[in-house]
């Protein structure tokens, strides 16, 4: 059994592709507890400023009902419309994953575009399962985030 996988899905959006990314990549992180509290409960930046390259940002998540923190460091693509999440603390996903990444990419889709959500990562041992509940966490939040976008 491989320790190391990788998930994909894509979920189609109606609101600006650019402001998502910055919803998630940086410039406009510090909003998304305000947008869905549900999801995201609190945002801090620990490193660089909002925005930018390589800044360093700890999320207070609820998945599945439970309160987990995720601290990631941030790659931005902004030609290739792409956000790189690299964990580097987490109380969930790095107790079971070795490594653990985030992808965000804005694909136009004909007349529509996508979020291609990717997680990358490497087990601890056997019996970790794959990250599934993190993939259908990712899918509601980009879902109610571009509900919210689509209504302001």
């Amino acid at each position: 059994m491989a320790l190391a996988g990788k998930m994909e899905t894509e979920v189609e959006i109606k609101s600006d592709g650019d402001e998502i990314l910055h919803m998630f990549g940086g410039k406009k992180a510090h909003h998304v507890p305000n947008m869905v509290s549900h999801h995201i409960q609190n945002v801090d930046l620990h490193e660089g400023e909002w925005g930018d390259h390589g800044s360093v940002k700890a999320w207070t998540c609820v998945v599945e009902g439970k309160v987990e923190t995720y601290k990631e460091r941030v790659s931005i693509d902004e030609e290739n419309k792409t956000v790189h999440l690299t964990a580097l603390e987490g109380t969930d996903c790095l107790e079971f994953y070795k490594s653990y990444n985030l992808i965000f990419q804005i694909i136009p889709k004909g007349e529509t575009k996508v979020v291609k959500i990717t997680i990358e990562y490497d087990k601890r041992n056997k019996d970790v399962p794959d990250p599934q509940k993190y993939l259908n966490y990712l899918i509601n939040l980009f879902k109610d985030v571009d509900y919210k976008l689509v209504q302001a």
